[in-house]
């Protein structure tokens, strides 16, 4: 294996993908990802973990990988990220982490944002449950608006012992998730709708009935570290714009 080039992504054909709506870009499967990470240098100081807006331990999870230890890698993901499935596939990686990469000096960098994307589509597709928060702070948080950052913020505080409610005024939770990124880019009911689920079966949004999911959350339908917010919140709530 040449490690100045990364392993090929697969897509879909292009007289395949002018037919519909569906993600252009296919991912690794999980020989692919093995390959993949086996080209990362794990540099003593990895200058990938300072071009990461939330300073994912970049190396620690591709050595996971690396070994085939998918669930340790989706673990290490979810200490820094609770979106790890958007994030790996609508981050600008070429400018943040792998551009900071040291392969990438004369050859390809690693393709850290398509391991990403791999080990969280792994974890939803094999119900990795999340390491709970040691200890409950007993305090109550609101966070006003369900997009990347609100969630980012609750999972966050979540992880943190509080006891999180999200409010939103729109149809659906996630923000430019949801109303800006189009389909063939970011699938809203595969990847969105299961990093940012509503667990409320009560919630009525402009008359027409939300999305639910079970409170007790055993399945493959969340991130990590969403499966912390979501089982210690008491309610996603939904209300019309004032």
């Amino acid at each position: 294996m040449d490690r100045f080039k990364r392993i090929p992504v697969r897509e879909q054909e292009p007289k395949v993908r002018a037919t519909n709506f569906e993600e252009v870009c296919l991912g690794y499967n999980e020989e692919e990802a093995v390959a993949e990470a086996s080209r990362c240098l794990n540099c003593p100081k990895p200058r990938c973990v300072g071009g990461c807006p939330v300073g994912i331990n970049i190396p620690g999870f591709i050595a996971k990988v690396k070994e085939r230890d998918f669930e340790g890698a989706a673990k290490e993901i979810a200490k820094y990220s609770a979106l790890p499935a958007v994030c790996g596939r609508v981050c600008p990686q070429e400018n943040q982490c792998e551009g900071q990469c040291v392969l990438g000096v004369k050859g390809e960098a690693v393709a850290i944002g398509k391991l990403e994307r791999f080990v969280a589509d792994w974890a939803r597709e094999n119900n990795v449950a999340p390491e709970m928060p040691t200890e409950k702070k007993g305090k109550k948080v609101a966070v006003i608006g369900s997009g990347p950052s609100g969630l980012t913020c609750a999972g966050d505080l979540a992880k943190m012992g509080y006891e999180v409610t999200i409010f939103e005024a729109l149809h659906e939770p996630g923000g430019v998730l949801v109303y800006g990124i189009p389909e063939f880019r970011l699938p809203k009911l595969d990847v969105v709708a299961k990093e940012a689920p509503i667990n409320d079966e009560n919630d009525v949004s402009h008359g027409r009935k939300l999305p639910t999911v079970p409170p007790a959350f055993p399945s493959a339908a969340f991130s990590p570290v969403l499966h912390i917010l979501l089982s210690y919140s008491s309610s996603f709530h939904s209300f019309p714009s004032l």
